[in-house]
């Protein structure tokens, strides 16, 4: 179990992990945040409906708060949404002097910590992440942003928020499917930085896992990588393993499922794929790994490959991806023949599909 109170930086923002970070939000808002400028809490349509009333009881200073709602999903990660968050901060008078705390997943601390970081050229931000993904990865290491067209996160700054506050309790408000996203950012955590912390998920896959139990580790994974190099210029981007091609399956399956994918079950598709690579490029012995299956023809598999050009850390046309030197050692940076990519999600649609079908 999580310690009652875990308080550290990344990058010099200060991260409070356990029950009491309700009581750090009070504590933060009488002090620093409350007066004449409007306080603001951006929801979407979840966590507006199983979280913002749960923080309420907790924070009695947010009873003069304006709510934002922006509507679920990563779709709605868009300029088009943060225009509309603007003009309701705009008409309520905010200003730069105003607070934005962002209560949700991922989508809603990306795109919250966009809007207020460019609103009267910058305002503070609180991250509250609502589920396992925020808590160990997309709320922590100031990067914001919204996608263009589907394609992630194209638009963004770095952003460091005036806080982060995890408090594990909101996962009880979250369905299985959002537990398992999560999880796979703490298996990519695993795999790029601790090879003993894989072990203990992979002997623990037997049984139901405990994932609160990886919430800590995790973010000090991530707090080590992200302090080192705020800014993503070298060894912050092995953090993107899985992601350069999980960011185009994620695209693809937003523009063309009803249902798309979470980020967490693209990221391991994504993973399947990087792995494969790793095992042909980077040196990894060849081991079997369990992910869950998304069935691809070849038209989607040729359109997924164009997507990964779109992918932030290619240069000069080259595909530059994260890859596994071992399990618990990786490397950025390493070159990509375009054939790789396509044949590595060829070995995906065929090798998940023997485990589920």
């Amino acid at each position: 179990m999580l310690a009652d109170l875990n308080e550290f930086q990344i990058a010099g923002c200060p991260v409070r992990v356990g029950g009491s970070s309700p009581e750090a939000l009070q504590q933060l808002l009488l002090s620093q945040f409350m007066g004449n400028s409007p306080v603001y809490v951006l929801t979407d349509s979840n966590t507006r409906k199983h979280c913002y009333p749960v923080l309420q009881r907790h924070v009695p200073a947010l009873s003069e708060a304006i709510c934002l709602e922006a509507e679920a999903g990563e779709q709605n990660k868009t300029l088009q949404t943060c225009e509309r968050i603007w003009m309701q901060m705009a008409e309520s008078g905010g200003n730069r002097n105003s607070l934005l705390i962002n209560l949700g997943g991922g989508v809603i601390t990306d795109l919250g910590g966009f809007a207020a970081s460019v609103f009267h050229r910058g305002m503070p931000f609180i991250n509250i992440p609502t589920t396992l993904m925020a808590m160990v990865d997309a709320s922590l290491g100031g990067k914001t942003g919204v996608d263009l067209h589907g394609l992630k996160n194209q638009i963004g700054l770095f952003a460091n928020p005036a806080a982060i506050l995890v408090w594990p309790g909101f996962l009880d408000t979250l369905p299985e499917r959002e537990i398992l996203s999560g999880a796979a950012e703490i298996c990519k955590h695993a795999l790029i930085a601790d090879a003993g912390m894989w072990d203990k998920i992979v002997k623990g896959s037997k049984e139901p896992l405990l994932w609160k139990e990886y919430i800590l580790p995790a973010i000090k994974i991530k707090t080590g990588i992200v302090s080192s190099d705020p800014l993503e210029q070298g060894s912050r981007r092995l953090l993107n393993f899985g992601h350069t091609l999980g960011h185009a399956i994620e695209t693809w399956s937003l523009r063309n499922d009803a249902i798309p994918l979470t980020h967490g079950e693209a990221v391991a598709a994504g993973m399947v794929c990087e792995t494969r690579i790793s095992a042909q490029i980077a040196g990894l012995p060849a081991e079997d790994r369990r992910f869950g299956h998304y069935p691809m023809n070849e038209d989607a598999i040729a359109s997924i490959a164009r997507l990964s050009v779109y992918d932030k850390k290619n240069r000069n046309g080259k595909h530059l991806l994260s890859l596994l030197r071992s399990v618990g050692q990786a490397a950025d940076g390493i070159p990509c023949e375009p054939r790789l990519i396509a044949e590595s999600l060829r070995f995906y649609a065929s090798y998940t599909q023997s485990f589920f079908y």
